[in-house]
């Protein structure tokens, strides 16, 4: 079981089930270990957009296509101010995924520094975790607010 740490998405947690062998699908949902770089103490929950063999390309707008689909837009800079990367242009490689979520300031594989992930990577399925109000535990536990910075600021995640 994991919390939901970002206000990305509306449940308050999320049960990682293994894939046993199975290899994520497009539109499924998981459960990640960001790069050791990013200094993230949670996984990342995103759904899988691309899979090995899908083309990444990048326009000159930072915008981000698979297979000639608009994903989203790189932004140029996260919430603390510093600079971001967008992907790198090419083809999925056997073994990894294009992660992202739907919100625009998701930090995901938009990003160099998330990058296209390797299976290795990723934990499991992830299903929500149905609300429990009477216990506090409804809907995501923290919201951009409690996130610091200025919310109008170009973000990465």
């Amino acid at each position: 079981m994991h919390v939901n740490a970002s206000w990305s998405d509306e449940a308050w947690g999320y049960a990682a089930f293994p894939l046993f062998g199975t290899e994520p699908r497009i539109g499924d949902r998981v459960l990640f270990e960001p790069p050791d770089s990013v200094g993230s103490p949670v996984p990342y929950l995103k759904a899988v957009r691309g899979v090995p063999g899908m083309a990444v390309t990048v326009d000159a707008d930072r915008t981000v296509y698979l297979d000639g689909e608009p994903v989203g837009r790189a932004k140029a800079h996260a919430l603390d101010g510093r600079p971001l990367e967008a992907v790198a242009p090419g083809i999925i490689p056997p073994g990894h995924y294009f992660l992202h979520a739907g919100h625009r300031d998701s930090h995901d594989s938009r990003y160099a520094e998330i990058g296209l992930v390797p299976r290795a990577r990723i934990i499991g399925r992830a299903v929500a975790l149905p609300d429990l109000p009477w216990i506090g535990l409804k809907g995501p536990l923290v919201g951009p607010e409690d996130i610091g910075g200025d919310k109008t600021a170009e973000a990465g995640r």
